[in-house]
């Protein structure tokens, strides 16, 4: 999948998940809650991957399934 169209749909699901996408978003989220390369960025009062730079809020929606989506391949779903 190219990293615009998954971008792309990452936004668009956060913005109205599916019950299926709001319980993996969770799941992901708790992952990043305990990762070191969860980082914080006070001017735009975001959280963010350090390790991509994408806004955790977008990333852990990510169509893409399992390890695939997280750049260190944390995520089981």
């Amino acid at each position: 999948m190219l990293k615009i169209v998954e971008i792309a749909k990452a936004w668009i699901a956060a913005a109205n998940p599916t019950s299926e996408q709001q319980i993996i978003a969770e799941y992901r989220a708790s992952v990043c809650d305990a990762c070191p390369k969860k980082a914080y960025n006070d001017t735009i009062d975001l959280y963010y991957c350090s390790e991509c730079g994408c806004p955790l809020n977008k990333k852990i929606f990510s169509p893409v399934e399992g390890p695939k989506a997280c750049p260190l391949a944390k995520w089981e779903k």
